[in-house]
C-alpha cells in the first residue's frame, strides 16, 4: 500500500511539472481574441473590440497579457464613449496590475471620467437603442477615484462636488464628512474656503430641521466664527454674519422653549437657568423679551429692563496665543542648578536658546576666572 501511494505521488509530481495542454489552449485562444480585437478596433467597431480584449484578459493567465488586454479594452471603450466601462477597466488595472500602469495617468483619467458623469454623461446600454442610458454613477466613480488618489490635485474639487450632490440627495452627514476632509487635507486653499461655507450651511440646515441637544447649532456657530476669523475680507462675510445671527436665534429659541417646558413642569429652578442664558448671551434675539417676562413671573426679585431699552448680548472673548518672548538679559544658572559645578563660574544660558530645533547647540565655554 505504501509503495502504491509513493508511485501515485510520483505520477502527480510528474504531471504537475509538465505544462498543461489546457493552459496552452487558453493562451492560444487569448492571443487569437486579442488579434481579432485589434482588427475590430481598426474597423472602428470599438464596443465589440473592447469585449474581445476583455475575453483575451479572461482566457490568459499571463499577467503581462492580462494587463495589456485591460489597457486595450479601456482604450476601446474610451473611443466608443463608454466612459463608465473604461473606468471599470482602469479600476481593474489599479487593483491587479498597479506595477504595470502609469498610476498618475490612470488616476487622473478616473477623475476626468467622474467629472464627465458629474456633467451629465451616461453610458449607452445598447448600441442599437441610443436613447436608453445607464444609471448615474457619479457617486461611485468619485468615491473610487478619491480612494485611489485622495491627495491628487483634483481631489479637493471632487470632494466639494460630491458633497453638494449628497446635500441635494438629502444626505448631509456624508457631505459634512467630505467638507471636513477638505478643510483638514487642503488648508489655506480656495477649496478649503468653499468647504467652510458649505459646511456651515449644512450645519445651519440641520439645526433648522430640529436640534434636540443644540449640537448642530453649536457646530454651525463654530464654523461660521472660524470662517469670519480666517477670511475677514471675503465677499461672503455678510452672508456669514447673517447666518451667525440666525444660529443665535435658533439657540435662543431652543433655550427659551426649554425654560417654558420646565416652568410648566414645576421645575422653576431649572427654568431660570435656561431663561437667564437667553437674556445674558442672546439678548438681541426676539426670544430675549419673552424670557425676561417669564423670568420676572418666576422670580419676583428680577426686574426686567424697560421695553424700549437696547438689548446687548454678552461680549464674546477672543484669546490670542503668543509664544514666550526671548529674554533681553543673559540667563544665568544658579549654583545649585549648575550640575554640581559649585566652584565654577556661572555660565550664560542664552547660547542654548534656539529658534530652530534642527540646529545643534554650540559648545559650552567655561571661564577660568574665579567668581
Amino acid at each position: 500500500m505504501r509503495k502504491l501511494r509513493t508511485a501515485l505521488l510520483a505520477i502527480v509530481c510528474c504531471l504537475l511539472s509538465i505544462p498543461s495542454f489546457a493552459d496552452d489552449a487558453n493562451e492560444a485562444t487569448a492571443s487569437e481574441m486579442f488579434s481579432e480585437a485589434k482588427s475590430l478596433e481598426e474597423k472602428k467597431e470599438y464596443r465589440d473590440a473592447a469585449e474581445k480584449y476583455l475575453g483575451a484578459e479572461l482566457y490568459s493567465s499571463d499577467p503581462v497579457v492580462k494587463a495589456n488586454s485591460l489597457a486595450a479594452a479601456a482604450r476601446a471603450y474610451r473611443r466608443a464613449e463608454l466612459y463608465g466601462k473604461e473606468f471599470d477597466c482602469i479600476e481593474k488595472l489599479l487593483e491587479r496590475h498597479v506595477n504595470r500602469v502609469n498610476f498618475t495617468g490612470a488616476t487622473n483619467r478616473q477623475y476626468q471620467i467622474a467629472e464627465l458623469f458629474f456633467n451629465g454623461h451616461r453610458d449607452v446600454v445598447f448600441s442599437w437603442i441610443p436613447f436608453i442610458k445607464d444609471s448615474d454613477r457619479t457617486f461611485e466613480l468619485y468615491e473610487k477615484a478619491l480612494k485611489n488618489a485622495p491627495c491628487a490635485p483634483q481631489a479637493p474639487e471632487a470632494r466639494l462636488r460630491i458633497g453638494r450632490l449628497y446635500m441635494e440627495d438629502q444626505k448631509p452627514l456624508k457631505a459634512i464628512e467630505l467638507y471636513e476632509e477638505t478643510i483638514k487635507l487642503h488648508p489655506g486653499t480656495d477649496s478649503a474656503r468653499y468647504a467652510y461655507i458649505e459646511l456651515a450651511h449644512a450645519y445651519v440646515q440641520l439645526a433648522e430641521r430640529g436640534d434636540g441637544d443644540g449640537a448642530w447649532a453649536k457646530l454651525a456657530a463654530r464654523k461660521l466664527d472660524e470662517f469670519i476669523e480666517q477670511y475677514p475680507n471675503d465677499p461672503e462675510i455678510p452672508w456669514a454674519r447673517k447666518s451667525r445671527e440666525k444660529v443665535d436665534r435658533l439657540i435662543a429659541q431652543r433655550l427659551h422653549g426649554l425654560g417654558r417646558f420646565y416652568h410648566r413642569e414645576g421645575r422653576d429652578d431649572v427654568a431660570q437657568k435656561y431663561l437667564a442664558r437667553v437674556i445674558r448671551d442672546y439678548a438681541n434675539t426676539e426670544d430675549a423679551k419673552p424670557s425676561e417676562q417669564l423670568l420676572a413671573d418666576i422670580d419676583a426679585s428680577y426686574v426686567p429692563p424697560p421695553e424700549d431699552a437696547p438689548r446687548i448680548p454678552r461680549e464674546r472673548y477672543v484669546f490670542e496665543r503668543n509664544t514666550i518672548p526671548l529674554e533681553d538679559e543673559p540667563l544665568k544658572v544658579a549654583p545649585e542648578n549648575s550640575d554640581g559645578r559649585w566652584l565654577l563660574p556661572v555660565r550664560d544660558m542664552s547660547s542654548d536658546i534656539r529658534l530652530d530645533s534642527r540646529k545643534p547647540l554650540p559648545d559650552r565655554k567655561w571661564d577660568d576666572e574665579p567668581l
